[in-house]
């Protein structure tokens, strides 16, 4: 301890970054996603307007895991572990890694941001 602080080792610091990541990349694509679902006269192609609501939608659903993982990520890491993502956690009776459920999160929300963005300005 360094005047009273608690030194915390490298695996746990990398893991409350990517928590703080994960945190705004939710919060940024549940914004994203009312304002593609509001939105009345931004898409130029009105057929790609659900999709870029399912992506988003989806990456939320995979952004919340994710963020459900984090803490079991830190309980069930043993010493043995040199990376967060490589922890197989007992998730919902199953197993599942950090780097499974986040990979998919982020291949969503990038998808919807290019969907929205070809939906928006291309006829």
């Amino acid at each position: 301890m360094a005047n009273g602080t608690q030194v915390q080792d490298p695996l746990t610091k990398a893991l409350e970054f990517f928590k703080d990541w994960s945190n705004y990349l939710l919060v940024t694509t549940v914004a994203a996603l009312g304002w593609v679902a509001s939105s009345t006269t931004t898409f130029t192609s009105h057929s790609l307007k659900p999709w870029c609501i399912w992506l988003f939608a989806l990456s939320v659903v995979f952004g919340i895991f994710t963020l459900a993982l984090i803490p079991l990520v830190q309980e069930q890491r043993s010493k043995t572990h040199t990376s967060n993502y490589d922890v197989d956690t007992e998730f919902w009776g199953g197993h599942l890694r950090l780097r499974q459920v986040c990979f998919i999160q982020h291949v969503l929300f990038i998808a919807g941001i290019l969907t929205y963005a070809y939906a928006t300005t291309f006829r």
